[in-house]
């Protein structure tokens, strides 16, 4: 279900429908309500317009019952689309963070938190305190979803891995991850840094760049928040595999893979990814099952 209602004590079941006309809809039954509590959590994946919709609604019935609310958006929608990058483009990310606050109004205090994953920029918290009546914006550090899989653990802790950061902008986010890591070893974890240019009309990628002279023996872990067809980790993983890397292993947080897994075969080992978003069974994936605490 793209849409859950959570108490401390379980899962409250919920039901939408949907008019001959298109209409969302919701109307929560009595056994549902007598349910809530004072406190509910939403977990939401809006992956279309009719999660948003449906989104909206359960929290307006849910406000019109005195609820308090804290929401969960582990992938938050529009969050690649963060600036204006060319004349005639709409600004996504602002106008989605806007429509979290329909309900306003009726709000009275009542919406606690909101919580994403691994958010793709600070713009994303900048706009959702500035346009929402959230009183907290909270965001999932990539490295505590990292942390809850034993197998990408025992991987990064070892001695001959190294770190690969994708873009500049990656550059905090995997310091971050690396400086996490670095308990867990006897020394420091390299981090090497790549450089890619994107077209900024279309968003392709140009030329992608790896900062090693060799890498021999090495086991190379690529982190990024979002993998969608996976332009930008076939051209690292190229680079890498061109330095003499042994293995190349791939986490994402998001894992859209719209291409599928197979545009990495012969270049990446193994992918590991969140549960953020629906995936299918794939050998050469490893899905880290998260959950936040209500």
């Amino acid at each position: 279900m793209a849409i859950q209602l959570m108490t401390a004590q379980a899962n409250v079941p919920i039901e939408f429908l949907q008019f001959s006309g298109g209409e969302r809809h919701i109307e929560l039954k009595q056994n549902v309500i007598d349910q809530l509590q004072e406190s509910t959590h939403i977990k939401a994946s809006l992956n279309n317009s009719a999660d948003v919709m449906d989104y909206l609604l359960l929290e307006n019935v849910l406000i019109e019952q005195g609820t308090r609310l804290s929401v969960e958006i582990p992938y938050f929608p529009y969050a690649r689309q963060d600036r204006i990058c060319a004349q005639g483009q709409a600004f996504s990310l602002d106008l989605m963070t806007k429509l979290l606050n329909s309900n306003a109004e009726k709000f009275a205090g009542q919406r606690q938190k909101i919580v994403v994953w691994d958010c793709h920029s600070q713009v994303t918290l900048d706009l959702l305190r500035q346009n929402t009546s959230f009183q907290e914006v909270i965001n999932i550090e990539p490295v505590k979803i990292i942390e809850q899989s034993e197998e990408l653990m025992r991987i990064l802790s070892a001695g001959n891995t190294v770190l690969v950061c994708p873009d500049a902008g990656a550059t905090q986010r995997t310091q971050v991850i690396a400086n996490n890591i670095n308990p867990q070893r006897h020394q420091a974890i390299e981090m090497i840094r790549c450089e890619k240019k994107r077209d900024p009309s279309t968003g392709k990628i140009r030329t992608t760049a790896v900062d090693s002279p060799d890498l021999t023996g090495k086991t190379a872990v690529i982190t990024d928040d979002i993998c969608d067809g996976g332009a930008t980790f076939i051209g690292i993983a190229k680079q890498l595999r061109s330095l003499n890397c042994q293995n190349i292993i791939l986490y994402v947080t998001h894992g859209i893979f719209s291409k599928g897994l197979a545009v990495f075969d012969g270049l990446v080992d193994q992918v590991f990814t969140s549960n953020s978003l629906a995936q299918s069974e794939s050998t050469k994936l490893k899905i880290i099952n998260f959950k936040t605490k209500i």
